[in-house]
């Protein structure tokens, strides 16, 4: 069953220039217990939103042609951190604290880390990719190559000195281009990497430790053996249609709870819902899917798949193969969805923060 909806409550905010699909996120940046909404542009702009108010809160400059945004515990001391990674390999972590916010509403943000990564990042993810309790930052760039990386501490005498540096783990060449990464638990556990290659297929492995023979300890990290999933539907796709892939669905599977559903979207215009290679289902449409996201829209334990196109068609489909489907008012460069706080989480008025669909138009 499908419907067309038409949504007018809406928020609309002014930020000009080319927006790459990664370089927006819905995450508490300041850690107050709120989201807000990050986004930056190929001229090096990044801009921070709170809010109801159209014009941003925060902003940075000069960070490099911005291809990913992502926001988290990077330094794994409890609290989010904001980072920028450019084409040309800039990586750029900022920090919002009190002093920040103090000399005016609109300050602009510097860094308090830049490090040069390979150029060309295309897609990024922060995880515990190791099962070790510490996030990871995964990296994957359009010559096929995906790399990761944890922050360390240069200093472990002094608690209070924070300055490291994030230090190579794996490096992994695929052989067709990175769609996106993505993050789904196996049986036991520990974290699947995976990775959306051409033609609706994916790529799964796992980041451990290698213990020693007499198991005292680790002596270095290493990728399992990749595994291929061409899954049954993509055997009559093109070679050269690229995919995008969304783990760690929660719904449920032969009628038990499972948090390891996995959507595979393609740019000519298939939906999947896969468990392993099992295809569940298939959704066909006539436009091209370049974003995919999961929400809890009912707030029933089942999150829903939503899709974007580059003409701005979306779709919210649930477990069940039911969509609905509205358009927005422009083409679209970059598609996310999450929560967003329109009102301060202490405020009487607010029972919940309100969940959102954030894109942003092309430039004309």
């Amino acid at each position: 069953m499908s419907v067309t909806a038409s949504f007018v409550s809406k928020l609309e905010f002014k930020f000009e220039g080319n927006v790459s699909k990664c370089a927006i996120c819905l995450e508490d940046a300041d850690n107050d217990g709120d989201y807000e909404l990050v986004i930056g542009n190929h001229m090096g702009d990044m801009a921070i939103f709170k809010g109801d108010v159209s014009h941003p809160w925060l902003e940075a400059h000069d960070l490099g042609m911005i291809m990913v945004i992502v926001v988290g515990d990077i330094l794994n001391e409890g609290k989010n951190s904001i980072i920028s990674i450019s084409g040309e390999g800039s990586c750029s972590i900022f920090e919002i604290t009190n002093e920040s916010l103090l000399e005016n509403e609109r300050k602009n943000l510097q860094p308090f880390h830049v490090q040069k990564l390979p150029a060309n990042t295309k897609v990024a993810l922060l995880a515990d990719v190791d099962n070790d309790g510490e996030l990871e930052l995964v990296l994957g760039l359009t010559d096929h190559v995906l790399r990761t990386y944890r922050w360390v501490r240069l200093n472990n005498q002094n608690p209070n000195d924070f300055s490291g540096k994030l230090v190579g783990l794996h490096k992994l060449e695929l052989g067709d281009q990175i769609g996106s990464i993505s993050l789904n638990p196996s049986v036991d556990g520990t974290p699947n990497i995976l990775v959306a290659q051409a033609g609706g297929t994916y790529i799964s492995f796992q980041c451990c430790d290698v213990q020693d023979e007499d198991g005292d300890g680790s002596v270095g990290l290493k990728m399992t053996t990749p595994v291929h999933h061409p899954l049954a539907s993509s055997r009559m796709r093109s070679r050269i249609v690229t995919s995008e892939i969304l783990g760690g669905l929660h719904g449920t599977y032969n009628g038990e709870p499972c948090d390891s559903l996995t959507v595979v979207a393609t740019l000519d215009g298939t939906l999947m819902l896969v468990h392993g290679d099992e295809t569940l289902w298939s959704f066909q449409v006539d436009h091209q899917l370049f974003s995919i996201a999961k929400l809890d829209l009912n707030d029933d334990g089942e999150e829903e798949v939503i899709a974007c196109a580059w003409d701005g068609q979306t779709y919210m489909v649930n477990q069940r193969k039911q969509s609905v489907r509205f358009q927005f008012e422009d083409s679209v460069s970059a598609f996310t969805a999450g929560k967003y706080a329109v009102l301060p989480a202490s405020s009487k008025r607010q029972s919940k923060m309100r969940k959102y669909l954030h894109y942003w138009r092309t430039s004309q």
